[in-house]
C-alpha cells in the first residue's frame, strides 16, 4: 500500500513538472476569464444623412460660417447643452447645416418642377433637419441630467462625508456614475485643473445647461461656500430637495405626455375609423352594386 502512494505521489510530481515546463515554454498563459476583455472601440454611429450633409456642404462651409455668425455663440451653447454629439464642432454644425439646405433645396426643386410645388415647400421643412436632431438630443440629455441629479448628490455627501475633498469625491463620483451629468461634471473638473476658478468653472456649468437641477445646485453650492457652510449638510439638503423636485418634475411630464398620447391615437384611428363609416355607407347604400341611392 505504501508502495502504491508512493508512485502515486510521484507521478502527481511527474505531470505538475510537466504542466510547469509548459507553461514556461508557451510564456505567462493564464485562463481566458482572468484577463480583462480589451475595451471595445466606440462605434461612431453617423446617420446616413448626416454623412451626405456633411459631404455635399463642404465647399459651403465658409459662406455658412459667415451668414451664422451672429449667433456662434448660441450655437455653441446649443451644442454644449445637446452633449457635443460625434464631437460636432460649430464649423461640423455650419458645413452639416449648408449640406441639408443645399440637399432639401434641390429636391425642392426637382418636385416644383415636376408639377408638385406644394410638395416642394413641405420639402424645405427639411434644411431644418440639423436643428431638430440637435433640439432632440438636447432634451433627452436635459431630461437624463434631471433624472440623475439627486442619486449623484446622494452619493458625492456621502464620499465627502468620508474624508475626501470636494474636487476628489466629485472625480470619483462622477467616474462611478457614468453619464451626461458625469460628463458635465468632468468638464467642470478640467477647467479647475487648467486654473479656471472653481466659481467660474461652476458658472460655466450651469450656462452649458438649461437643467433646473443644474442650476439649483451650482447656486445652493456657491452660496455654502460663501457663507461658510458645511459642505456635506448643504448637499444633502440639496440632495433631498433635488429629489421633492425629481418627483414633481416626473409628474409633470407625465402629465403631458398624455395629451401627446392621446393626439397621437386620435391621429392614427380617426381616419382609418372614418374610412369604414364611409364605406359602410357607401356601400349600404347600393351605389356601388349600382343601385339607387337607398337601394332596390
Amino acid at each position: 500500500m505504501i508502495i502504491l502512494a508512493m508512485a502515486g505521489a510521484a507521478a502527481l510530481c511527474v505531470i505538475l513538472a510537466a504542466w510547469g515546463v509548459s507553461l514556461v515554454a508557451a510564456g505567462q498563459r493564464v485562463a481566458a476569464s482572468a484577463v480583462p476583455e480589451p475595451p471595445k472601440a466606440a462605434k461612431n454611429e453617423v446617420f446616413i444623412l448626416d454623412a451626405i450633409a456633411d459631404r455635399v456642404g463642404r465647399p459651403f462651409t465658409g459662406a455658412a460660417m459667415e451668414l451664422l455668425s451672429p449667433w456662434r455663440a448660441a450655437i455653441r451653447r446649443r451644442i454644449d447643452a445637446a452633449g457635443r454629439p460625434g464631437g460636432i464642432t460649430v464649423e461640423g454644425y455650419a458645413r452639416r447645416t449648408a449640406g441639408y439646405v443645399v440637399f432639401f433645396l434641390a429636391f425642392a426643386l426637382l418636385l416644383a418642377l415636376n408639377g408638385h410645388p406644394l410638395y416642394g415647400a413641405v420639402c424645405l421643412i427639411g434644411c431644418l433637419q440639423n436643428e431638430f436632431v440637435m433640439y432632440g438630443k438636447r432634451v433627452a440629455r436635459q431630461d437624463e441630467i434631471q433624472r440623475s441629479m439627486p442619486d449623484f448628490l446622494d452619493v458625492l455627501a456621502v464620499t465627502v462625508s468620508a474624508g475626501l475633498s470636494f474636487r476628489l469625491a466629485l472625480h470619483r463620483v462622477a467616474e462611478s456614475m457614468p453619464g451626461a451629468l458625469a460628463d458635465e461634471f468632468m468638464v467642470a473638473l478640467r477647467q479647475m485643473e487648467l486654473g479656471t476658478p472653481r466659481r467660474e468653472a461652476f458658472e460655466d456649468l450651469r450656462d452649458r445647461n438649461n437643467s433646473e437641477a443644474v442650476n439649483q445646485f451650482v447656486t445652493a453650492l456657491l452660496q455654502a461656500e460663501e457663507l461658510g457652510a458645511p459642505l456635506t449638510t448643504a448637499m444633502m439638503d440639496i440632495g433631498n430637495d433635488m429629489r421633492r423636485e425629481a418627483a414633481q418634475w416626473a409628474k409633470r411630464k407625465a402629465q403631458r405626455t398624455t395629451p401627446k398620447i392621446t393626439g397621437i391615437t386620435l391621429g392614427l384611428t380617426l381616419p382609418a375609423l372614418m374610412l369604414v363609416v364611409m364605406g359602410a355607407v357607401y356601400y349600404g347604400s347600393g351605389v356601388g352594386a349600382g343601385g339607387g341611392l337607398f337601394g332596390n
